[in-house]
């Protein structure tokens, strides 16, 4: 049956497990596919930190390996690649010489606003494509997706990325 969905009581939303196979796979592939609209040469690793920064920043190492979920030695060598490409500085804290706070510097910044911009770019040329009812049925999903991305209460698995801040990408 063509419009009839399977449901089933392992998930607690009450969703199919085919809707969520086809809603993760379809979330995934459009975040994959946003991402992949850069004409920048950094890895998505190094993007990603880029964002991190720009949304913590002033930051420490510590904070950003937190954040991005990784380990400190991880967001070390990313911070000298993005230190190299002049795309963040460092500078001591205000209150305690000891740490070491990152930021973006105006390339930096100046880089972020050109993916972000991009990404723009190609969503709306493919919004465009859209009718009226479908960019109202994607703008009303917008605040449940949203919640989507806040933090299950609860203990939070190892490894998961889950309770992630959304970024404007």
């Amino acid at each position: 049956m063509a419009g009839v969905r399977a449901r089933s009581k392992s998930t607690a939303a009450s969703i199919g497990d085919e809707d969520l196979t086809r809603l993760r796979m379809t979330l995934g592939r459009l975040g994959r596919v946003l991402r992949q609209q850069t004409d920048e040469d950094l890895s998505y690793a190094l993007t990603s930190l880029l964002f991190t920064i720009g949304r913590l920043q002033p930051a420490t190492a510590s904070e950003l390996a937190e954040a991005e979920r990784v380990t400190p030695p991880s967001v070390s060598r990313s911070l000298r690649r993005l230190e190299s490409l002049k795309l963040i500085e460092r500078s001591p804290d205000a209150h305690d010489g000891r740490v070491t706070r990152v930021r973006l510097t105006r390339a930096g910044l100046t880089q972020r606003a050109t993916i972000l911009s991009t990404r723009d770019v190609w969503l709306s040329e493919h919004l465009s494509q859209l009718t009226q009812d479908e960019l109202d049925l994607i703008l009303d999903a917008l605040p449940a997706l949203a919640r989507l991305c806040d933090p299950v209460p609860g203990p939070r698995q190892a490894g998961r990325r889950a309770g992630r801040e959304p970024e404007p990408r």
